[in-house]
């Protein structure tokens, strides 16, 4: 069962990202350079809050969820929903407290309530699917999720966006078209049993949120803190960023934060099936390493598919079209860099999900803490020329290494089997950064490798470990 969710999964974020990548090219190219580049921090400022806005629930469900039974998760889940929504006047308070220290003067925008209470909306209802996703996936009911993600947030927003892009719309109403459909995804995925709307809403307004809520708060706040350190890490190194730059600098950012934002779940959704299993494990105290090994595996073949794409969509793209001329600048850059990024993190999640779910969440919250600190404090010491996304890397990079130690100290013997692949489509990278050539030649090798390794993957999904 576990092969059809991951095809699933993947295909419908693979296609997602493409259908957003269309988007983001798009909203560039219509939108100037000071309202693509609103767009980029409203869209880093909905990322960061909806992160604080999951209040560590998505934690608890994560960890607990996978060991408790249907009817008490679904009267957790209503608490947890009812809760996130009466949280809605403090993001709208942070905010105002932005807009009061002078943070969005520099965009002249206008009606920027109205761009806050789309913020606001919009940090909540991420939140709740975020939350529902997470017990959806404990349930193993990913299939209709991510079906219904792909065709409302990514297939049917794309056309929306164009026919209003085309009209001459601003971004207010792109905001609260994505609000309607986001809104619109959290109603299907949270009622898959079909029960009546009033029933499912009245349900979960009279659910009691005092009642043994913020539970298992020691583990649930240091893991939220892990979280929210991962996820938010570039979007506070670009909200730092953009204090300091200009409208031009900000919107080739932006794209790139977008990317990022958008990209990561798509390349960590293998592995986000693997939660339920490795909670599993660890409760049932299994010494067996070979999960997170086989996986590794699995992770680092789709990374080197996601880079190696990238690098052809970069080249046709600039082979049919002057990219520079239609945007104002080469994203080529930014763009490879982003996706680069973006893969680091499938290489080290299994092992930081086992390392939080094994009581060392709070030595791993300490050291990722420490790296946060110190990434920013680096990237703020320097010129603010300096690309934010080699600060995002090495940021990735070194949480690498300690997701590594912090394992291997439970697993001795643990070493990483990595694909070939992966390697040859890093250098496949790093010889189109530097703009050399025989780039068919280089696919041609990559291709070989391909084919054994496809064949491990296959072997791998195959395994009857997996079918849990």
């Amino acid at each position: 069962m576990i092969i059809k969710r991951a095809i699933i999964r993947y295909a419908t974020y693979f296609s997602g990202v493409s259908t957003t990548a269309i988007s983001i090219f798009l909203i560039n190219y219509f939108l100037d350079s000071n309202e693509f580049a609103v767009w980029g921090v409203t869209h880093s400022l909905i990322y960061i809050l909806s992160q604080l806005g999951q209040l560590t629930y998505v934690q608890y469900v994560e960890k607990y969820f996978p060991n408790l039974d249907d009817n008490e998760k679904r009267k957790t889940l209503y608490k947890f929903i009812k809760t996130t929504i009466a949280f809605f006047p403090v993001w709208f308070f942070v905010l105002v407290l932005l807009y009061f220290l002078n943070y969005f003067a520099k965009f002249n925008i206008t009606n920027i309530v109205y761009l806050f209470l789309m913020i606001t909306v919009s940090v909540v209802i991420e939140a709740s699917i975020e939350i529902v996703s997470k017990y959806l996936l404990t349930k193993k009911e990913t299939i209709g999720l991510d079906k219904n993600e792909f065709i409302y947030s990514k297939f049917l927003r794309l056309f929306i966006f164009i026919l209003l892009l085309i009209n001459g719309f601003s971004i207010y109403h792109l905001l609260f078209t994505n609000i309607l459909l986001r809104a619109f995804l959290f109603f299907r995925i949270i009622n898959f049993e079909k029960a009546p709307i009033n029933i499912l809403l009245r349900e979960i307004l009279t659910v009691q949120i005092w009642d043994n809520n913020f539970t298992k708060i020691r583990y649930t706040f240091v893991a939220f803190g892990i979280k929210t350190l991962l996820i938010s890490f570039l979007n506070v190194l670009f909200l730092f960023y953009s204090n300091f730059a200009n409208s031009e600098a900000i919107a080739v950012a932006s794209l790139g934060v977008l990317i990022i934002n958008n990209l990561r779940p798509a390349v960590g959704s293998l592995t986000s099936l693997l939660s339920p299993m490795i909670s599993q494990n660890v409760e049932k105290s299994v010494k067996n390493s070979n999960l997170i090994t086989n996986f590794l595996f699995v992770n680092s073949f789709s990374a080197s598919l996601f880079l190696v794409i990238s690098v052809l969509f970069v080249y046709t793209f600039n082979f049919f079209f002057d990219i520079k001329a239609l945007v104002g600048y080469s994203p080529d850059r930014v763009i490879l860099l982003s996706i680069l990024a973006c893969t680091i993190s499938s290489l080290y999640y299994p092992k930081l999900w086992h390392v939080k779910f094994s009581n060392l969440e709070t030595k791993l919250l300490k050291f990722l803490g420490s790296i946060f600190l110190l990434t920013l404090i680096l990237f703020g010491t320097l010129p603010t020329n300096s690309d934010l996304f080699i600060f995002y890397i090495i940021f990735e990079v070194l949480v690498y290494i300690v997701s590594f130690i912090l394992y291997r100290s439970q697993f001795p013997s643990f070493k990483n089997k990595l694909s070939p692949t992966l390697y040859v489509s890093l250098l496949i990278v790093f010889l189109y950064l530097n703009n050399f050539g025989y780039l068919y030649l280089q696919l041609l090798i990559y291709f070989a490798f391909l084919v054994k390794d496809f064949k491990n993957v296959k072997s791998i999904l195959d395994s009857e470990s997996l079918e849990q």
